[in-house]
């Protein structure tokens, strides 16, 4: 009976691991980009993108079956593909945390302006100052930020839904515009990946790993319908209102002060926890992987989305959308070509996901292909 409730225990803490680590600051953007593309153009892409980051986190937890020893993503990159390929990876990992902090700063930004009635710039710098003086001391609380961040969003969807339901209008999900087709795809996968927690995932099941497949299905898809309900809702009742940060448009749609104050406030602190987090990640990297002084590694953390920012690079939108369909384009090359090596491995897993060789190319080409459209999209078009 013991082990049947801590199996129970650890499937669902295994569960929640990753709807904690997935549910992020892309949710804040879904609606906005729904609205722009047209409802049902953005409910047909998310289908199909989370069913492709179901399908690359399902192979990931294979690799973390076969891998010995507790490994990171960095380090099956390492044990599988060499040196090499390992600092590619971290390269890129830094990379891809630089413009997530940066999605953070400008999101943050928003959210302060609309408490302060700062403008955007302004507030966004005040935000980064507080968080960059953060890093650097390591509050204690950091370790819980993902758990705060998730917290927060999970108070946000049921405030907005419990008031709202009964205002939404369905007309508002009737529009489509084709010229915005692309604008959803970035967007989406920024929101719906978490793919670095899976490892993590395994090791909660200690030596009963059987349930780990399910686990990724139910953690991968929990925050997929979490999402689609946030947008419904959202969407349905803003309309042509729907703003980038989704709070200050439903606001003004319901002329309501109490949903902007406290979905504003809510949103910060779901910022500032998994800012915290990513900031604190890239400090110690650059710190303890890379062997930086300890000051300049910090220095580093916040120079570079800083300049970037004063830089001009401050559409949200944009943003995301390209650091999501980057970041998706990596891990999808990287862990499809760790699969295939780790297919070698003696360790016989729980779970096997098999696919033709062409399912590889035909995987790494349409990512490769939407992410050069993407930056086209939001770049050069």
């Amino acid at each position: 009976m013991i082990t049947v409730v801590n199996s129970n225990k650890n499937f669902w803490l295994a569960v929640f691991s990753l709807v904690g680590t997935t549910i992020g600051a892309g949710i804040f953007s879904l609606p906005y980009a729904f609205f722009k593309a047209g409802f049902i153009i953005g409910a047909i892409e998310f289908i199909i993108l989370v069913a492709v980051v179901l399908l690359i986190q399902l192979i990931i937890g294979e690799i973390a079956l076969r891998t010995r020893g507790k490994k990171r993503f960095i380090g099956y990159a390492e044990q599988y593909l060499g040196y090499k390929w390992k600092l590619f990876v971290t390269i890129a990992t830094l990379l891809g945390g630089v413009g997530v902090t940066l999605i953070y700063i400008i999101l943050a930004g928003h959210f302060l302006s609309l408490l302060t009635h700062q403008s955007v710039f302004i507030s966004s710098l005040i935000f980064f100052v507080v968080w960059f003086l953060l890093i650097l001391i390591k509050p204690k609380m950091f370790g819980k930020a993902e758990l705060i961040f998730s917290f927060s969003v999970i108070l946000i969807i049921i405030l907005i839904s419990s008031f709202n339901f009964g205002y939404i209008r369905f007309n508002n999900f009737s529009g489509i515009d084709f010229s915005n087709i692309l604008l959803p795809y970035g967007v989406i996968l920024f929101a719906i990946s978490g793919f670095y927690v899976i490892p993590e995932m395994e090791d909660i099941f200690l030596t009963n790993k059987r349930k780990l497949k399910k686990a990724i299905i139910f953690g991968t898809l929990i925050p997929a319908a979490i999402y689609l309900f946030f947008i419904f809702i959202v969407l349905g009742v803003s309309g042509n209102l729907t703003s980038e940060d989704a709070i200050s448009g439903l606001a003004s749609a319901l002329n309501s002060k109490t949903i902007l104050l406290l979905g504003s406030l809510l949103g910060l602190l779901a910022v500032s926890g998994a800012s915290l987090s990513y900031g604190i990640y890239i400090k110690e990297t650059l710190w303890y992987d890379f062997k930086i002084n300890k000051w300049l590694s910090w220095f580093l953390t916040g120079a570079v989305p800083l300049v970037l920012f004063m830089l001009g690079v401050r559409n949200l939108i944009t943003v995301i959308s390209i650091v999501g369909a980057l970041f998706f384009v990596f891990h999808a090359i990287v862990v499809l070509l760790i699969h295939k090596k780790s297919k070698l491995s003696e360790t016989k897993p729980d779970y096997e996901i098999n696919l033709p060789c062409f399912v590889y190319y035909i995987i790494g080409a349409l990512a490769v292909f939407g992410a050069l459209l993407e930056v086209w999209y939001n770049v050069l078009k």
